[in-house]
């Protein structure tokens, strides 16, 4: 059996399913059986740059040595980037009205002045500028504390657009107007009106591609909070239980772990994490 695409190349069963494995031993991400037509859709572009005729001839390429560079094109289209600023506003509110209070309260007992997040599936960049702002916004004019939040995703065509921070008003219009005037600049170009996050903002954050399939991660100390949301939706449960090692892993203890509303870490770490919150976490041990 073969599926036709639009770009006149067919792509069969076995084929379909040598990719799906490849993707998912690269990216841990698992397709199955129920994303053909998406596989189909945004490979079948990555086909015609080059001109193959066959999805075979795509994958030899892509998983041979001189194909490492498409390997990142590829891990990009099939990569799904849905995000927007403040989303699932509940961790926003548990973030500013719990997990920093007790942050603050504990970096001052223990002399500290650094606070440490991740975004660990930044896209474009939504999510980690509502998290500095967030940040910025419940520490006013105190000068003293040393911030960095850390933006990684697979993805180098969202991290581009995350790195730029500029967003047309539909993506905007879910930020506060009095946090878009202190924490966003206005722009005009041509006809259309744009919003630039500010050096401020931007100056605190470290972006970085990144696969949470990798191995290890380059880090050198522990974060305060880490977030990783809608991402192990993609993951089956073995692939779920090593990410999750990892994120607590580099979550220092008493840290928080935010994942989404539609994802679930039941049975996982019980003996590691406590929740406090729908999708809501902390590192005890």
């Amino acid at each position: 059996m073969s599926f036709e695409l639009e770009t006149g190349v067919d792509i069969t069963e076995r084929e379909y399913k040598r990719l799906v494995e490849f993707i998912y031993a690269q990216s841990g991400i698992n397709l199955g059986d129920k994303k053909k037509e998406l596989v189909k859709a945004r490979l079948g572009k990555r086909l015609k740059v080059y001109g193959f005729r066959k999805f075979q001839e795509y994958y030899e390429f892509v998983s041979s040595p001189k194909g490492s560079d498409e390997l990142v094109e590829m891990l990009d289209a099939i990569s799904t980037n849905v995000t927007s600023f403040f989303r699932e506003k509940q961790h926003f509110d548990f973030l500013n009205r719990v997990a920093l209070p007790e942050i603050i309260n504990r970096k001052k007992q223990q002399r500290d002045n650094r606070i440490r997040a991740w975004s660990a599936a930044c896209s474009t960049g939504e999510e980690v500028y509502t998290v500095m702002i967030a940040l910025m916004d419940f520490l006013g004019q105190e000068k003293k504390w040393n911030v960095k939040v850390l933006a990684t995703d697979i993805s180098t065509k969202v991290l581009s657009v995350a790195k730029q921070g500029v967003y047309d008003y539909q993506k905007v219009k879910t930020v506060p107007p009095i946090l878009l005037q202190e924490y966003f600049k206005q722009r005009i170009e041509g006809k259309e009106k744009t919003y630039q996050v500010k050096n401020t903002i931007k100056e605190k954050i470290v972006f970085r591609r990144l696969n949470l399939m990798d191995p290890g991660f380059p880090f050198k100390g522990k974060f305060d909070f880490i977030f990783c949301r809608n991402v192990m939706i993609y993951f089956d449960k073995e692939t779920q239980t090593k990410v999750v090692d990892k994120l607590i892993h580099h979550l220092d203890v008493g840290g928080y772990l935010f994942i989404g509303h539609s994802e679930s870490l039941a049975g996982f770490a019980k003996d590691r994490l406590k929740t406090l919150a729908p999708a809501t976490f902390q590192k005890i041990c």
